[in-house]
């Protein structure tokens, strides 16, 4: 069997590499619309909690202005029991209108005795910053928290 190289041009290069450039950048953002998002659940009624959501909705806590956005503080608490059979097992950060949106996924056992994390991110403009919290037994569940930042961080 023979193989045939061809000669590709530089302008056909240039377009190959723009297009597949723009799909990496894209495949992130329409993860958002897929089933991904979709399975994740949110308070009916953040105002108004059933005992299950506040067991399991991530409270986020952030700045309402961030006047640097390469530091921002953010810090989440999910009071949820951490027993052996029924425990948060991560907590994730998101931040959309980011380059690079995810900020971090932290892992949590039982031992932790809580769920709870302290951290701190870039952000680059005002937007809701997401945490999504994982139990064992019930999925995942989403809260948010609006922050306007000043000057950008990214």
């Amino acid at each position: 069997m023979e193989i045939k190289i061809r000669k590709v041009s530089r302008r056909e290069f240039v377009k190959v590499s723009a297009l597949a450039g723009a799909m990496a950048l894209t495949v992130p953002k329409v993860l958002v619309g897929t089933g991904y998002a979709q399975a994740v659940k949110k308070a009916k009624n953040p105002n108004k909690l059933t005992d299950e959501e506040k067991a399991h909705v991530p409270k986020i806590e952030v700045p309402p202005i961030a006047e640097d956005g390469s530091t921002v503080p953010i810090n989440v608490t999910v009071d949820h029991p951490m027993t052996k059979d029924h425990y948060i097992k991560s907590i994730e950060i998101l931040a959309y209108k980011d380059p690079i949106g995810p900020k971090g996924k932290y892992n949590l056992t039982p031992a932790n005795g809580k769920a709870y994390l302290s951290t701190q991110a870039r952000i680059q403009e005002s937007q809701p910053v997401i945490a999504i919290a994982e139990c064992n037994k019930h999925g995942k569940w989403m809260g948010s928290a609006d922050i306007k930042v000043t000057v950008g961080g990214c």
